[in-house]
């Protein structure tokens, strides 16, 4: 029975979701395309990343190499409360290799999303050591990674692929970060891959759904997520797509109900704070119809979502069951849209600041055009007349 309400709460639809959850990826779109650069510098800050609790954010930094045509981004862990100092997160990396980070709601753990290449994305997960320091403690890279922190299923989980490659895949392969649970004691990953094509030529997906338990350092699958991957399995991208909620099972004890409902009513406000304003945000009409679209369609699912995962457990825990669900979804869906108009501030405020930087270099080249015409000494030099006569 639970598995058949699991296959009603798994809505058909999501492009927008993709596009909004699963660039560099996570997911937010913007996020690869925000640059805060300091003044007359190759240095750029990409993206930042602020802490649940607001006490560090992430920030990738990326020094240009002018004469390659490339560059070096560099993460940086900054406390909120001195901007001046700054830890290193790991080792610097090719920007062609782009990551997006998650961080867990205890601030212990690090999730990052990796750009390998076309063909695949790959995971890294960081703990804390001591103050603002990081350590990589394992990794998910189906090329292999450092032969160190690669993680693995166990031989005897059932469920778990036998091999890198399961049958008919094609190699293409991409892992994506899913959700925190709120005890901050699982991650839930999802891995998309490739299967070969079909008659017609067109290729079928794979999804497969499994939690990394940091407290045990294994991965592993559990009852909600074996009916979850029997439902979703085998998809084609082309015409078909599923809408699931983010939502990870926490291991410690179900808090109150009473503690649960709160939780649950303060993220429903925070969602409809953020959505209207994530609405006004749309490109276009067509943009904004896809994103009313897919919230009605994400509020079936986790309402189905919930009922699902309630009755997988006894009757007298069911309705702090479902309420652990809706609140966890919602708080994640809040987040989501939150971290995008964040994001897309940040955008505004940079594309303005560089319309006035040309604005004024253009006065600059017309007043230095209008003194060359009389006669004049240039009073402004611009970098471009610079190049010019270079």
């Amino acid at each position: 029975m639970a598995t058949n309400n699991l296959k009603g709460s798994l809505i058909k639809f999501g492009f927008y979701f993709r596009r909004l959850r699963r660039t560099a990826l996570g997911t937010i779109v913007l996020g690869s395309c925000v640059a805060f650069a300091y003044a007359e510098t190759d240095v750029h800050i990409e993206s930042v990343t602020t802490s649940p609790r607001g006490t560090f954010r992430i920030e990738q930094e990326r020094k240009w190499d002018s004469g390659m045509q490339v560059g070096t981004i560099t993460a940086w862990i900054i406390p909120a409360a001195d901007s001046g100092q700054r830890v290193r997160l790991d080792e610097p990396f090719d920007d062609t290799k782009g990551r997006h980070f998650f961080i867990s709601p205890d601030e212990q753990s690090i999730c990052a999303t990796v750009h390998q290449h076309s063909q695949l994305q790959s995971l890294m997960l960081y703990r804390r050591k001591t103050g603002l320091q990081f350590k990589l403690v394992t990794t998910e890279d189906e090329e292999g990674g450092d032969g160190h922190h690669l993680w693995d299923f166990d031989k005897n989980d059932r469920f778990g692929p036998k091999a890198d490659l399961e049958a008919n895949e094609t190699g293409r392969v991409y892992n994506y970060f899913v959700a925190w649970s709120s005890d901050s004691a699982r991650l839930l990953v999802e891995r998309r891959s490739q299967l070969e094509a079909k008659k017609d030529g067109e290729h079928a997906w794979r999804r497969h759904y499994f939690y990394f338990n940091l407290r045990r350092a294994k991965l592993e699958h559990t009852q909600y997520l074996r009916a979850l991957n029997r439902a979703v399995r085998n998809y084609d991208a082309a015409r078909k797509e599923y809408v699931v909620p983010a939502f990870a099972e926490p291991l410690d004890a179900l808090p109150l109900e009473k503690e649960l409902r709160d939780r649950y009513e303060a993220a429903e406000g925070r969602l409809n704070k953020a959505y209207p304003a994530f609405l006004e945000r749309a490109e276009d009409e067509k943009e904004k119809q896809d994103r009313r679209d897919y919230q009605r369609l994400w509020l079936k699912a986790r309402e189905s979502g919930a009922e699902t995962f309630a009755a997988m457990g006894s009757k007298a825990e069911r309705s702090r069951e479902k309420l652990l669900y809706l609140a966890d979804a919602t708080e994640n869906r809040a987040h989501e849209l939150e971290e995008y108009l964040e994001e897309r501030a940040r955008w505004d405020e940079e594309n303005k600041k560089q319309a006035t930087k040309a604005n004024e270099a253009a006065k600059g080249l017309a007043a230095a055009d209008e003194n060359r015409m009389n006669g004049a000494k240039p009073l402004y030099k611009s970098p471009m007349i610079r190049n010019e006569r270079s």
